[in-house]
């Protein structure tokens, strides 16, 4: 995809960031006040306020730096701390720390319920970072290297991490016995792996038997292990543990990406609960849908069952009219009638409905809507409700006019859930009704000039004379009167219009 989840969740950590930044001197005030309260009370997690105080006003408050590097230098620092281990007070001063950013966001006048969410993603992605063991979802490599070298099972008695620059070779870092190290280790370089090994032996104490130093290359990196064994006898160990550490690291990759879409999940969830009325909840998901995944545009639509029919509700970043305008049988969209039909074989209590991905929108959805909104690929996400087994209607994603894109794993997930979300939120607003079918079909103002003029007898080439059309366009306006009102002639669409007050 042209924008990625991970670009999406990092553009909302940067607002949490921008949203502290803004407001930086009355949250450090705040905060030295939550500090002199507990102090006063001399409570037990004072201190420890009072040292993650100046960590956060340190690292929040320092313009420029960007969102990975100042969670890694928070969770670097928070780490290294004596003080700061896992325990519920730390917890309690996390909690206090952020509590105390939402009041005094809270207090801006031109507060907005993203800027909190923001920030609770916020607090809660520094609080990973702060107790996590890994860094930016990989395992250390430094912690793998500093427990290879402590190991028992093969006498390695050091390992160095190089680094290569201008064709020379530096040492980066030495893991294990490094008391013989010199001070200054920028002095060790060398413009080949093996001279920088004899270096590395020169420093080292003598001592009994001979020591040997094995260099592995690995990814993009070299390390040296030195150890008083042959190569075939260390080698298989070494390479074994390495493929055990990238195996790590390939898990802690998947629990990242699984973290990611989870994210976006918890973060629409919020955002779509806040609905007090079924408009509400179609404009909340509408924009949801582009606010919490990688996407530019939506297309909110209901399905009836009855009419086995699909009609527009809003549209998104789209010109909601047009959106509004739109009622297809499914008979004329192929696709979508087969997709229906395999649900309904399915049967009841289906647990997940996935979405379709269609890298040309063409293969789905009729020419006219493909030319007028210079649809690409899109994706189909069904609003269904899973309490009540119902298909309610569909969201139809993309990234913009023209523009194609492929669709992740993740984003194939989360895009699923969030239709779960969706249908749940409009089945609560539906008021008991089996179709969200509004009680009139919505008609522009030309339609019903139309159908007026038809309903009080006009000939199509009288109407088009009055109202200074085309005949051709007169029989296009009856045409969508007849489709938007489900009606099989003119006289049944005029039946209906009187009935429902809409002439």
């Amino acid at each position: 995809m042209h924008r990625t989840l991970h670009e999406k969740l990092n553009a909302i950590l940067q607002e949490g960031v921008a949203v502290i930044r803004r407001h930086h001197s009355s949250i450090a005030a705040r905060w030295k006040e939550k500090w002199c309260e507990l102090e006063t009370k001399q409570h037990t997690a004072a201190e420890s306020f009072g040292a993650a105080m100046d960590l956060f006003s340190h690292q929040l408050f320092e313009e420029g730096s960007g969102t990975g590097e100042w969670l890694k230098a928070v969770g670097d620092a928070w780490r290294s701390h004596p003080h700061f281990a896992p325990s519920n007070k730390m917890t309690f001063v996390f909690t206090l720390l952020e509590n105390a950013v939402h009041e005094v966001v809270q207090s801006a006048p031109d507060s907005t319920f993203h800027d909190h969410q923001a920030v609770q993603y916020l607090f809660s992605k520094i609080y990973e970072s702060a107790f996590s063991q890994t860094f930016d979802g990989q395992p250390d490599i430094g912690r793998f290297l500093e427990q290879l070298a402590a190991s028992r099972q093969m006498p390695i008695h050091w390992a160095a991490e190089l680094d290569k620059m201008d064709g020379r070779f530096y040492v980066k870092k030495l893991y294990g016995e490094t008391e013989w190290l010199p001070t200054a280790i920028h002095i060790l370089e060398a413009d080949t792996i093996f001279s920088l090994g004899e270096q590395l032996l020169a420093y080292m104490p003598k001592a009994r038997g001979k020591k040997r130093v094995i260099p592995l290359p690995w990814e993009e990196s070299v390390f040296l292990f030195c150890t008083d064994e042959t190569d075939h006898q260390v080698l298989p160990f070494l390479l074994h543990s390495f493929e055990l550490f990238h195996a790590g690291g390939m898990a802690l990759e998947q629990t990242k990406q699984d973290q990611l879409w989870k994210d976006a999940v918890i973060l629409f969830d919020r955002w779509i609960m806040r609905a007090k009325s079924l408009q509400q909840a179609v404009e909340y998901i509408s924009s949801g849908f582009v606010a919490y995944l990688p996407f530019e545009r939506c297309a909110l639509f209901a399905y009836s069952s009855e009419n086995e029919s699909g009609f527009g509700l809003y549209g998104y970043k789209l010109d909601n009219e047009q959106i509004k305008n739109i009622r297809e049988n499914i008979n004329a969209l192929p696709l979508i009638k087969q997709y229906v039909q395999q649900l309904q074989l399915l049967g009841s209590h289906i647990a997940n409905v996935p979405p379709i991905y269609l890298s040309d929108a063409a293969e789905g959805l009729p020419a006219k809507y493909v030319e007028q909104f210079q649809l690409e690929s899109i994706v189909i996400a069904p609003i269904y409700a899973p309490s009540e087994n119902r298909l309610i209607g569909a969201a139809i994603l993309d990234q913009g006019p023209g523009r194609p894109f492929t669709l992740s794993s993740d984003i194939f997930t989360a895009v699923m859930k969030f239709g779960q979300s969706a249908g749940e939120v409009l089945a609560k607003f539906s008021g008991g009704r089996p179709e969200l079918v509004p009680s009139t079909p919505h008609l522009s103002p030309r339609e019903i000039e139309v159908l007026k003029l038809v309903a009080e007898g006009a000939s199509t080439y009288e109407a088009a004379k009055r109202l200074h059309l085309s005949e051709y366009t007169v029989r296009d306006y009856v045409s969508a009167i007849l489709q938007k009102m489900n009606a099989k002639n003119r006289t049944e669409a005029i039946v209906k219009a009187i009935r429902d007050g809409i002439i």
